[in-house]
């Protein structure tokens, strides 16, 4: 099938129910939101991982929507395709080219995701609350979009009881599988905030270099240099950097690096926020997160994020978050950090684990990854796991 060049700018449509469906689309209690019937005559067209298919079509019963989706591998890529169900209705790309996944020729939709970073970091995640994220520093493309535990949209694709069942199962677990925790999750950074700290110090001219003694600590965090106090995890060392800053430059360097933005990769990201340093009013998602480090890995030069191969648009968006200087200066110490503290922010365990890595055609991918536990060392397993897979 050909490849969707433009991105559908219209919400999914929502149809009233139907009337004299059979076999597996028999409605359940007669409730529900239908997609839209316009389904091409041999199937939907395809979400494709690197060039193969991992959605299909089968018959569904109905002569109105003739067919049903199904998902290869639902869980592993169900954070990427978002689920299309005939009782109820879209998400992910499945929602955002509805038109053209399902319009009379049915067009395939190419993603930017890597299988074997997808896979690693799925597996190293397990059944654990976490997301990882794998995003390429020079052209912004998402090689891996992960969230644990995650759901198979498969099992409600359809309308008969028996997807009502794994739909309500599925939506009411209190591990919210269904939630897109590398996108739509936003919590607390934790120690993570210290690069966009030291970034500001150096922008800002607080700092000539990332070697010099820094003011306040006391330890091994006396007179401690930046790339030493993030080695270290000096907390006190980067809270007196953040008061020499002020709010209103740290707040700058913030939204430079992307906090507060609009996003949409094309799938709508959570807004990454930065209220107050001081009264611990951050929150980041691990997407956020990856376009920081990746920035300091690209001269500070951020290209927007996207999931789908084709979307020039957002290829063509290039923002400066630091200078290229600072960057430089900053690049080898975040490249040296290894262990990041966990955070226990409202009594919920979170770690972190953010390094770069090579893949085998030589490009730096900024690789992350964020687990609900107080073991550090499992965020690290993760995106240890994804550079293997990349290399």
């Amino acid at each position: 099938m050909p490849s969707v060049i433009k991105r559908s700018l219209t919400a999914p449509l929502l149809l009233a129910l139907l009337a004299g469906c059979s076999g597996d689309t028999n409605p359940p209690n007669g409730s529900g939101t239908q997609p839209s019937s316009s389904a091409p005559t041999g199937g939907y067209g395809d979400i494709l991982v690197d060039g193969k298919p991992v959605t299909g079509s089968k018959p569904s019963g109905n002569k109105k929507i003739p067919y049903r989706r199904t998902y290869t591998e639902g869980a592993l890529y169900a954070p990427v395709t978002g689920y299309r169900s005939l009782g109820w209705s879209t998400s992910g790309l499945e929602s955002v080219y509805e038109k053209s996944l399902t319009h009379r020729k049915g067009d395939d939709v190419e993603t930017t995701v890597d299988p074997q970073a997808q896979k690693a970091a799925f597996e190293a995640l397990g059944t654990r609350r976490g997301a990882a994220v794998a995003l390429d520093v020079a052209t912004g493309a998402l090689l891996a979009v992960v969230s644990t535990p995650s759901y198979d949209p498969g099992a409600f694709s359809g309308y008969s009881f028996k997807d009502q069942e794994a739909w309500e199962s599925t939506h009411e677990d209190e591990n919210k599988p269904m939630l897109n925790r590398a996108l739509r999750e936003a919590t607390a950074p934790g120690e993570t905030f210290d690069i966009v700290i030291a970034a500001s110090a150096l922008d800002h001219g607080l700092y000539d270099t990332a070697d010099e003694p820094v003011d306040g600590g006391s330890g091994e965090c006396a007179n401690t240099t930046i790339r030493t106090a993030l080695a270290r995890s000096c907390n006190e060392v980067f809270a007196r950097l953040a008061t020499d800053l002020g709010e209103e430059r740290l707040r700058g360097t913030a939204e430079k690096f992307g906090f507060g933005d609009e996003l949409f990769v094309p799938i709508r990201v959570a807004e990454s926020t930065y209220e107050s340093y001081r009264n611990g009013a951050v929150t980041v998602t691990p997407l956020q997160l990856a376009r920081v480090t990746a920035a300091l890995a690209n001269r500070g030069l951020m290209a927007s994020p996207h999931l789908v191969a084709e979307d020039k648009k957002a290829q063509g968006q290039i923002a400066q978050s630091v200078t290229a200087a600072t960057a430089g200066l900053l690049l080898p110490a975040v490249r040296e950090k290894r262990d990041w503290a966990p955070t226990a922010t409202g009594g919920t365990p979170s770690s972190w684990s953010l390094v770069y890595a090579r893949t085998g055609k030589g490009d730096t991918v900024a690789l992350v990854a964020r687990v609900a536990t107080s073991d550090a060392d499992t965020a690290a397993r993760v995106t240890s796991a994804m550079a293997k897979a990349l290399s």
